[in-house]
């Protein structure tokens, strides 16, 4: 059976103005994620991905380092119980 997983991801760091959203975005998309993305007014990057387990994995592994031009510095990540309800993945 395939579970589905929820995270909140808190990017810190370069991660603004890196196409960090637009690349979560198509991420997402290829695995099949569900949830948001957005720029915070403090310079972070926030994600809600949902998902299965594996694939979740993935774009948190992928999110520790982020696009070419990003300089993580920092992830900080919450699993969630599933409750976010949505049939696609969207910059926000």
């Amino acid at each position: 059976m395939n579970h589905k997983k929820q995270y909140q991801l808190t990017i810190h760091g370069d991660v603004q103005g890196v196409f960090f959203r637009k690349t979560s975005l198509d991420l997402a998309t290829t695995l099949k994620l569900t949830g948001w993305v957005k720029n915070n007014t403090d310079q972070t990057v926030s994600l809600l991905i949902k998902g299965s387990n594996k694939n979740c994995q993935k774009m948190i592994e992928w999110c520790k380092k982020g696009p070419k031009n990003a300089n993580v510095s920092n992830i900080d990540i919450t699993e969630e119980l599933p409750s976010f309800a949505s049939t696609t993945f969207k910059i926000i």
